[in-house]
């Protein structure tokens, strides 16, 4: 399961509305000013978090800090459908022009599709618009102080 820290902007009808920090640098070095992550989180971002609403199911109140998660199944499927089908089919339209002899602008005509044709099958995979629910946030639990580790433990195999 992926988590996030986020905080508590208000409570209403059994939801709270929870505010994620959105990050300006990937989580490996950090470094916003040298980031490619950066420069595309300013492109398209619209603010410093990201607001969303949760069922809320520990009796929250405004202000508090919670941990919010999304299974890694449920983010991978997803990130297949939408980066890798359209890219796959985009290639399989343009080679199969190329593999007729259709010449370079059939070719890249046929490519196109195939990269439209992608994007579609992956909204219908994925559940178009309609399956907002499946892809939101879980509340987990409140988020404490402490970081919580799981220590396994050593193999026999393994010398210590």
């Amino acid at each position: 399961m992926i988590t996030q820290e986020a905080a508590v902007v208000a409570i209403a009808d059994g939801t709270a509305l929870i505010e994620v920090p959105r990050r300006s640098g990937c989580s490996g070095c950090g470094h916003a000013s040298s980031c490619g992550t950066s420069a595309v989180a300013k492109l398209f971002g619209n603010g410093s978090a990201t607001r969303l609403r949760v069922s809320d199911h520990l009796g929250l109140a405004a202000g508090e800090r919670v941990v919010i998660g999304i299974h890694n199944r449920v983010l991978l499927r997803a990130s297949l459908a939408v980066y890798l089908l359209p890219l796959v089919a985009l290639l399989a339209g343009a080679g199969g022009a190329e593999a007729a002899g259709l010449g370079d602008t059939a070719g890249a005509a046929t490519g196109v599709l195939g990269l439209f044709a992608g994007l579609w099958i992956a909204e219908l995979i994925n559940g178009g618009t309609g399956a907002g629910r499946r892809f939101r946030p879980v509340l987990l639990r409140r988020a404490t102080g402490a970081v919580h580790r799981t220590v396994e433990p050593t193999h026999p195999t393994v010398a210590s």
